[in-house]
């Protein structure tokens, strides 16, 4: 578990936030009016010195206009004016959400964009009735005449206001915004029109063509890592609730990564609380890491599996090393290594209690959890860890490569680890943590070449995506919008990796502070509700558009969207079928499905407002900017 956040904002955030409004900017020329794209959806009318607007709090505002529509996740709304708007009067596009809220206005010369928070009593600033902290705003001067205003929420994290079909401002947007409206701010003594209406959302067709002869990987499942102490903070009832999630998400592989560094010679305090190693987070209580044959125990009655993987290692496990790498002019240079030999026997004795304790070992051991060992001693580690599982009659037990925090450190760990034939046949699964995926996630696509290097690297060896989350305090914002660009992120794991597992970094975990807790973990224990496991954001709903309806043993198939912005999987195995569809586009599509060799009995819809909900059948299938579909023969509990 990376624990360290990338350093530094991406370039494209860092710019835009030091655009502030420049007076030296100079004006943008307006193209003229394009032709509508479609019809009026909605019109406003708004007449300065007209009726005082009715209601309480602002007797002489002129009446708003509340579109009653709710957004979804991503989109693009444009409004179309019937008159450039007039001197002295300025339209306020207000877009809200749960947390927060953007405005564009629009004045005959102007075009400002602003971003505020209002979802904490720390953002008040001795003004208004509520309180709020605008965190960003730029404006840009345009001369000609404005008549189009529109704005695109977009999976790039970002918002885009463009005038008469010009793109005039962009700013990164991270939260989710599902309400907009429109005000008109203007002087009550003046008689100033400003009317228009708002343009129906675009809607394409697209065809999805299912390959199923084209034969992809096997799936082993979904999972991911729960904080063993947070699980025991559960009540009876909390614990009972935990399964019945899990058992509904099918988030059955349970990757146990203990820290080794207080286990005892005789590994007799191996599933001992009271020597569990503190895991520091912020302020939050720790999480700390133990082993748990009973956590395990309830895993392989729901059918799920155990993979094991030792963090760090107590001292005694370790030898001084004085190998090509221990030098200053290595990268890193190393002063103690792992005992191969020891290491070894520490894993093939957990082994054995496991059997004991559950009546199954592990299905898979990784060689260590992140810690870095020179590429000689990994081989040693892979080879001993081979031949002492198989002489203790453990040769159904598979061994994964070393993690890495990052992708690119997999692609050096897996080529290393080739040149030792040896130590390469010894393997089992490649693997990796993702957490290098925070340097692409307002454009994921240029992550694919660090995973196209990763699965070249691989050769061959099926891939474990073994840590996924959101660990960079710049984007621990609990929004949907941050959840999409991780389903992103699962889609390319299993096209462009081949990947047979995803497993979210933390399942459970004991958190005080939320914004953190709805990145890092798809669940925390509250104590507000009995001590019950309560989603800590869309996390989990996203995870789940996967998982519930790819079962273990199905096998990947070919897809053809023809449409960069759907991505498409397919799955069969048996009987069973399914495809998951992202549309990452602004802009609705209705889907035609060609390939499918049985009949769907059930779709399952994923988004902002849909927490994989079942949805009937249709023939439509429209898919909405941001939304996750799921057609499957399988229906999921």
């Amino acid at each position: 578990m990376c624990c360290v956040g990338l350093h530094g904002l991406i370039g494209f955030f860092a710019l835009l936030f030091l655009a502030a409004a420049d007076p030296a900017q100079q004006a943008v020329k307006l193209p003229p009016l394009p032709a509508p794209a479609s019809q009026p959806a909605d019109t406003f009318h708004f007449v300065s010195d007209g009726p005082r607007g009715p209601g309480w709090g602002h007797p002489d505002e002129i009446a708003r206009k509340y579109f009653h529509e709710d957004l979804p996740a991503l989109f693009e709304r444009t409004l179309r004016l019937n008159a450039a708007i007039p001197d002295r009067a300025t339209l306020r596009w207000i877009f809200t959400g749960p947390r927060a809220g953007v405005t564009v206005e629009l004045t005959s010369s102007k075009v400002r964009l602003t971003e505020r928070y209002y979802d904490s009593m720390a953002l008040y600033e001795g003004q208004g009735n509520f309180p709020e902290k605008t965190v960003y705003t730029d404006e840009r001067q345009y001369t000609g005449d404005a008549h189009m205003l529109t704005v695109i929420a977009d999976a790039h994290l970002a918002v885009r206001v463009l005038v008469n079909g010009l793109e005039i401002l962009e700013a990164p947007m991270l939260f989710d915004v599902t309400r907009h409206q429109l005000l008109l701010a203007a002087p009550r003594s003046a008689h100033l029109v400003v009317d228009g209406s708002l343009l129906q959302p675009e809607l394409q067709d697209a065809t999805i063509v299912i390959h199923p002869d084209e034969v992809h990987q096997t799936m082993l499942g979904f999972g991911g890592s729960p904080s063993i102490p947070a699980y025991a903070e559960l009540s009876d009832e909390g614990k009972q609730k935990y399964w019945q999630i899990l058992k509904r998400y099918n988030l059955l592989l349970f990757r146990e990564y203990p820290m080794g560094t207080e286990l005892k010679p005789d590994l007799s305090n191996l599933d001992d609380l009271n020597d569990a190693t503190p895991h520091y987070y912020g302020d939050n209580f720790p999480n700390s890491e133990v082993s748990s044959f009973d956590y395990s125990r309830h895993v392989l009655a729901l059918g799920g599996s155990v993979i094991y993987e030792l963090w760090a290692l107590p001292s005694w496990a370790t030898v001084p090393y004085s190998g090509p790498h221990a030098d200053g002019a290595s990268a890193k240079p190393f002063k103690q290594v792992a005992n191969p030999e020891q290491y070894a026997r520490i894993v093939v004795s957990y082994c054995k209690k496991a059997q004991a304790a559950t009546g199954s070992a592990p299905a898979i051991v990784g060689l260590e959890n992140e810690v870095d060992q020179p590429p000689e001693v990994f081989a040693a580690m892979a080879l001993a860890l081979r031949s002492q599982l198989d002489k203790a009659g453990f040769t159904q037990t598979r061994i994964q490569m070393a993690d890495a925090s990052y992708m690119f450190l997999g692609v050096d760990r897996a080529n290393a680890l080739r040149t030792d034939p040896a130590a390469w046949n010894a393997v089992d699964y490649s693997a990796a943590h993702e957490y290098d995926f925070q340097e692409f996630l307002s454009n994921p696509d240029l992550y694919d070449a660090r995973m196209k290097a990763m699965h070249e690297a691989a050769a061959g060896k099926p891939f474990l995506a073994t840590e996924i989350c959101i660990n960079d305090p710049h984007y621990q914002e609990p929004s949907y919008r941050i959840a999409l660009a991780v389903a992103e992120l699962y889609h390319k794991n299993l096209t462009g990796l081949d990947a047979v597992a995803l497993m979210y970094c933390w399942l459970l975990l004991d958190v005080e502070q939320p914004t953190f807790a709805g990145s890092r973990s798809l669940l925390a224990p509250d104590r507000t509700r009995g001590w019950t496991p309560q989603t800590t954001s869309f996390q989990l709903r996203v995870l789940g558009a996967y998982s519930r309806h790819i079962l273990k043993g199905m096998q990947r198939v070919g897809v053809d969207s023809g449409d960069p912005d759907l991505l498409a999987t397919a799955y069969s195995g048996d009987q069973d079928e399914t495809l998951v569809v992202i549309n990452r586009s602004t802009v609705a599509r209705r889907l035609a499905i060609q390939g499918a060799a049985h009949a769907w009995a059930e779709i399952e819809r994923t988004g902002l407002e849909e927490e994989n909900a079942v949805s009937a059948l249709r023939t439509d299938n429209v898919i909405q900017p941001g939304e996750i579909v799921v057609f499957s023969t399988i229906k999921a509990q």
